[in-house]
């Protein structure tokens, strides 16, 4: 199994594969993330380097991260017990600088202080172990008291 990880932009790897690709050069794919072309059905491409073929999705974490989950419960599964990747938007938060964000859910919107707590408590939630949970807002804190650390060492 190959399990490839890439940022925003497509990757030189992306680039050379001889697969059917977008205008953005993204990785075609049916419903279920397999990627078209491959006669097999056993290839999967998700996140940023892949779309759907005519259910174009943001690429964002938060669909990366459905993709994901998707692509890791359809392993565990029978063929013809798995269904078609579906994605709702949970919403949107923005962090735009000094104290203040943008809160975006299918329910409401709203911006600023509160909006802020709320970006900041959804983050500390997606990191990936304790440490994390616990490093991350002594940082805050740290740079709250006394400024970011914008030294620099070449």
């Amino acid at each position: 199994m190959v399990v490839w990880s890439a940022g925003l932009a497509h990757r030189q790897f992306t680039k050379c594969l001889d697969v059917p690709k977008n205008k953005q050069g993204q990785i075609l794919t049916d419903n279920y993330l397999r990627v078209k072309g491959v006669a097999e059905g056993n290839v999967y491409a998700l996140g940023d380097c892949a779309d759907i073929d005519g259910f174009h999705l943001p690429s964002t974490a938060q669909v990366a991260e459905r993709q994901g989950r998707y692509l890791a419960k359809c392993l565990q599964q029978q063929p013809e017990k798995v269904k078609k990747f579906h994605f709702r938007s949970m919403g949107m938060l923005t962090y735009i600088g000094g104290y203040k964000a943008i809160t975006e859910t299918p329910e409401a919107r709203f911006k600023g202080f509160i909006s802020w707590i709320l970006w900041r408590s959804v983050y500390l939630t997606r990191l990936g172990n304790w440490r994390l949970r616990l490093q991350v807002p002594m940082d805050w804190t740290k740079a709250m008291l006394y400024g970011r650390d914008t030294s620099r060492f070449d």
